[in-house]
């Protein structure tokens, strides 16, 4: 007959981590009910822990207490809903809600000794790491990540590439928030597996890698994970990413001062010519600055708000017991040295991506100008043209009196990161009601100069509406495990919907580049057809004194000779030589 074993005692004593049979019966005893998060099978009394959820103490001989995981931290059943715990192991269930995972702790937040969490991968996983494998992989970081940034730079300075023109607004929104907070393996690979089995992890990754592109992740996520430090915690990589958001803007930043120094220094007395090559770099610059703003924009939001994100702990009766830091449970959300450390850097950067949709938001600046104005200091370095460029970037495809839309679009992004911090379900409901109120707010007002890009933002934000819809579906339908049929169904035509934005670009990126390109390659060979025909016309001229030469040696042999005369014709007079 077995003993029933007091869930505290269990988990202090970390005999079991099941409850026990009460005598012959099929009921089991001392087995509180965590509101699905926790629970009992009422057969054999083994725990089953919801998937993305881990589940232990956070203090020695405190309450057993349940908290949510960030994406890949805990133990994930991608065959079912639940992790099954069998009530005769001899572990804690801490330990088991982070088992394959390689890491330990509350929310399994550390890694296990001897590994650190990779600085490539979205889900921090705890690879082998040493001090001699991390010297070498500080080489591989940069050459891997910075120097793809660089070459992307370069790409964008040289061609001068915009990307705030109208018809790409939506399609790098939709990008940004698919690669992000409206990722299909949000929930892991479980409902995925049901339509595509072993290979969801490569369909994952198949619209993933390219929409990612737009968040400057380029090709990271295909190289093996590795490590920079075993003395780095999770929290530490996500704010190293903060410099691979910036790197392209600081390059732009800096580029732009040596310019203004070598103007100085060098075209003092060139006034005209100096102006001229100011106005077409200055061009250029700020079309990269405003392309980089629009793709370093949202990765910034991702970081700022996972930084910020706080995980209630809560016990059997869903009472919040603690808050800890989202992706780092070691630490309290209220820890001073993780408020100098994070919080405090977090709060700048999201002071500064509030910022930037007000000032586009108001056209002109007047708030702008009149600080400019009334600060001494500033009215030399107010680079008026550069701003008025700049605003025309982001501001030019709209009509005069919907300017301030270009700040809507940057402010759309931080209202859906915002959502991205609450529950899944809450999340996706939070985005459906604030994507669907977008679409009715370009429906009436029709803010484009083309109607054609005011159709296509509409299509393509209904295209993001219904893939958001059918994702909450799915996790709905996930979670109460029901019919799999519709669920397989919504998966299918899901999977259909994302790749239309992308076939979409890819016309539009031929169709750009024919005709951008279309007046210069007409032009080369226009001149390359010039350049054969003048060598056509010296090889004909060629050949015609080649056949004057023939003929001078002809005459030269038969005894004549050509005597000059004023009189005479052009050609001379022939002479009989004696």
């Amino acid at each position: 007959m077995l003993t029933c074993i007091p869930i505290q005692l269990l988990v202090l004593t970390a005999l079991t981590t099941g409850a026990a049979l009460n005598g012959t019966s099929t009921i089991c005893d001392n087995c509180p009910d965590f509101k699905s998060f926790l629970s009992c099978d009422p057969l054999t009394c083994d725990w089953l822990l919801l998937n993305g959820y881990w589940a232990g103490n956070t203090s020695v001989g405190g309450p057993l207490v349940v908290g949510g995981c960030p994406l890949g931290f805990c133990a994930f059943n991608a065959s079912g809903e639940h992790v099954w715990i069998p009530s005769d192991m001899t572990h804690v269930i801490s330990d088991f809600a982070c088992n394959q995972t390689n890491r330990m702790g509350i929310l399994c937040a550390s890694c296990k000794p001897g590994f650190a969490p990779a600085i490539n991968t979205d889900t921090f996983d705890c690879v082998p790491c040493n001090s001699r494998s991390s010297r070498v992989n500080w080489i591989y970081y940069v050459l891997s990540v910075y120097i793809p940034l660089f070459l992307v730079f370069l790409f964008i300075i040289v061609f001068n590439v915009s990307l705030t023109t109208g018809p790409l607004n939506a399609f790098i929104l939709y990008a940004q928030v698919l690669a992000t907070t409206l990722n299909l393996n949000a929930q892991g690979p479980g409902p995925l597996s049901l339509v595509y089995g072993a290979g969801s992890s490569a369909f994952g990754k198949s619209y993933q890698i390219p929409y990612d592109l737009f968040n400057l992740n380029l090709f990271v996520s295909l190289l093996p994970p590795y490590c920079l430090s075993e003395t780095l915690n999770t929290l530490d990589i996500i704010s190293l990413k903060y410099l691979e958001a910036l790197f392209a803007i600081l390059m732009i930043l800096l580029i732009t001062l040596v310019i203004r120094c070598q103007d100085r220094l060098k075209c003092a007395s060139k006034v005209g010519c100096c102006k001229r090559r100011k106005s077409k770099m200055a061009t250029s610059l700020v079309q990269a600055f405003a392309a980089f703003v629009l793709l370093s924009y949202n990765r910034l939001c991702v970081i700022t708000i996972v930084l910020l994100a706080p995980v209630r702990i809560v016990d059997n009766l869903i009472q919040t017991v603690e808050r800890r830091v989202y992706y780092n449970g070691d630490i309290l959300y209220t820890d001073s040295n993780y408020s100098v450390r994070y919080k405090l850097l977090a709060f700048l950067f999201l002071l500064l991506l509030i910022v930037l949709p007000i000032t586009l938001l108001h056209y002109p600046v007047r708030w702008l100008e009149w600080l400019v104005g009334r600060v001494r200091c500033l009215r030399r370095a107010y680079p008026a043209a550069s701003v008025a460029i700049l605003l025309d970037t982001f501001q030019g495809c709209f009509k005069d009196n919907r300017r301030y839309f270009a700040g809507l679009y940057l402010a759309l992004r931080l209202l859906l990161f915002f959502a991205f911090s609450l529950t899944l379900l809450q999340q996706l409901l939070l985005q459906q009601v604030i994507i669907t109120m977008y679409i009715f707010f370009l429906g009436f007002l029709q803010p484009y100069k083309s109607k054609y890009l005011n159709y296509l933002d509409i299509s393509i934000f209904l295209n993001m509406a219904l893939v958001n819809m059918l994702e909450f579906y799915v996790a709905s339908t996930n979670q109460t495990e029901t019919d799999t049929v519709p669920l397989m169904i919504c998966i299918v035509f899901e999977s259909i919907l994302i790749f239309l934005p992308m076939a979409y670009f890819c016309c539009y990126v031929v169709w750009y580049g024919t005709r951008k390109y279309h007046h210069r390659v007409r032009q080369r060979l226009l001149q390359l057809y010039k350049k054969l025909l003048r060598k056509d016309k010296s090889a004909f001229i060629l050949n015609q004194e080649l056949q004057s030469a023939d003929n001078d040696d002809l005459l030269d042999e038969l005894g004549y000779s050509v005597i000059s005369d004023d009189s005479a014709t052009p050609n001379g007079n022939l002479e009989k030589s004696t």
